[in-house]
């Protein structure tokens, strides 16, 4: 039988681990989430990491190459220097389909145009994607981890609706015997460049078949598309391919069945 002292000890006892326990609670609830972001901060997702370094590098690339026919450097001996009205400044826009001769159907200059754009992609952002990683790896050093980053082959996909670069790295991080590895390292892009890429490899069949193409045939089949076709010196012709949607436009020259000096 308990008697009344040890009752009252033992309410005592169950009064004061209540109120320990409260007062862990109120603790936990004002200081945890200050922990937890602190915690976070310290070890930033490094994809995220990743991905704030390079995006907007790509963004601007894809726009270079795609104004200037697929190419992130083009010159005189590979393209036709072209300005439209509401442009800034001209750039030189490649030659995807080409003959010297007159009266003579061009030849595809590129005949894998998607893959090309791929690894001209890739190549134009590779040094940025370098000095991302050796900043990433050198912030973490920095913060006492220990950092184990193996670089595999990178490559870029640019299919429906999407222009996906995948760094193909690994990443472990390792602090207090804690280690986290880290193996996505993608950057997606919405983007519609695969369809206009589409459209225009038909252009170019056509090109090299017929000598020349049906822009309202192509915006009849595709009406988020706009296409233009402008005629310029020599019986060049530069070809702008525009998303009504996205604004996403790419520009490319061809010169097919010329007609020589004098009979133009």
């Amino acid at each position: 039988m308990i008697k009344k002292g040890e009752r009252k000890g033992q309410v005592t006892i169950f009064i004061i681990i209540a109120v320990l326990i409260i007062a862990l609670a109120i603790l936990i609830y004002l200081y945890y989430p200050k922990i937890i972001a602190s915690f976070s901060t310290e070890t930033k997702n490094p994809a995220s990491m990743i991905q704030e370094c390079i995006q907007e590098q790509i963004e601007d690339n894809v726009q270079i190459i795609s104004l200037q026919g697929g190419n992130y450097v083009v010159d005189s001996n590979s393209g036709y220097f072209y300005k439209k009205e509401e442009d800034s400044e001209g750039k030189y826009v490649k030659y995807l389909c080409y003959t010297s001769q007159d009266l003579q159907k061009c030849i595809s200059q590129e005949p894998f145009l998607t893959e090309h754009v791929e690894a001209e992609i890739l190549n134009s952002i590779s040094t940025e994607v370098d000095n991302c990683f050796n900043n990433m790896v050198r912030s973490y050093d920095n913060k006492g981890y220990e950092v184990n980053l193996k670089r595999g082959e990178a490559y870029v996909e640019i299919i429906p609706n999407l222009i996906s670069t995948n760094l193909n790295s690994t990443l472990t991080l390792t602090k207090a015997d804690e280690t986290q590895t880290y193996r996505n390292f993608n950057i997606d892009l919405n983007s519609n460049l695969y369809d206009i890429l589409e459209v225009a490899k038909n252009i170019i069949i056509w090109e090299m078949n017929v000598g020349d193409s049906l822009p309202e045939a192509y915006m009849y089949n595709n009406p988020n598309l706009r296409v233009e076709k402008h005629r310029k010196g020599d019986d060049t012709k530069i070809y702008v391919l525009t998303d009504i949607n996205t604004e996403e436009s790419f520009r490319f020259a061809v010169r097919s069945i010329a007609a020589p000096v004098g009979l133009a």
